[in-house]
């Protein structure tokens, strides 16, 4: 492994590390240990306005959407971090041409090209 290599890793790590925890002050906060189901069902049985509720309901709703989130940068810096490991980091995952090193600093966990991202994106219908 290059220095490099040893490099990106620290960041990939840092960043593992950095998503662990704002996921945990999310679930923490959202009380997502408890089902949704006991959450809504305990918002319920309250006497609140239905612009209290409503609220209620709507932070839970981003807070869940964010723990997402979190989740699923997380598993990409996994994914990186096991190209890295099989010496596969900085090559797309799906055209095997080198990833810019630019798009590299800017996003490490990035495994495809920026034109192959942006394939990928449309076809999953996320926004890049």
């Amino acid at each position: 492994m290059t220095n490099e290599d040893r490099e990106r890793m620290k960041r990939l790590e840092a960043n593992r590390t950095a998503l662990a925890k704002l996921a945990s002050s999310f679930e923490q906060e959202a009380g997502l240990h408890r089902p949704l189901a006991e959450s809504v069902g305990d918002i319920m049985t309250h006497d609140y306005e239905d612009t209290d509720f409503a609220q209620a309901l709507s932070d839970r709703e981003i807070n869940d959407t964010l723990v997402h989130l979190l989740s699923e940068n997380r598993e990409q810096v996994e994914h990186a971090l096991e190209r890295l490991n099989a010496g596969k980091y900085g090559v797309c995952e799906d055209c095997d041409e080198p990833i810019a090193t630019e798009r590299l600093k800017f996003r490490p966990e990035a495994t495809r090209c920026v034109a192959c991202q942006g394939r990928w994106d449309r076809l999953n219908r996320r926004s890049a």
